[in-house]
């Protein structure tokens, strides 16, 4: 489930996941909601996955990629990529 092989495809797995969510993260900060909404419709105008990954999915794949120390967020809530400086956090 979480690294792609035979049975579970790129799009399916938390790591295929991560990716998209990274690309669209980039050098912004977001709350969880509005990361949501930017991750779906990034999947919807390039609509090159097999499949839509639900929104359990884009938790795990958050919680990963928290734990994995790629990403962070503040007390107040907003997620931000942790390869970029960010001043006013």
């Amino acid at each position: 489930m979480i690294l792609p092989n035979k049975y579970i495809s790129f799009s399916e797995s938390i790591i295929g996941v991560s990716s998209i969510v990274l690309s669209v993260l980039k050098d912004k900060k977001m709350t969880l909601d509005e990361l949501w909404g930017e991750f779906i419709s990034t999947i919807k105008k390039n609509s090159k996955l097999k499949y839509l990954p639900t929104y359990n999915k884009f938790v795990l794949a958050v919680n990963f990629m928290y734990l994995s120390k790629m990403i962070n967020y503040n007390e107040k809530g907003v997620i931000f990529n942790e390869n970029f400086e960010h001043e006013d956090l």
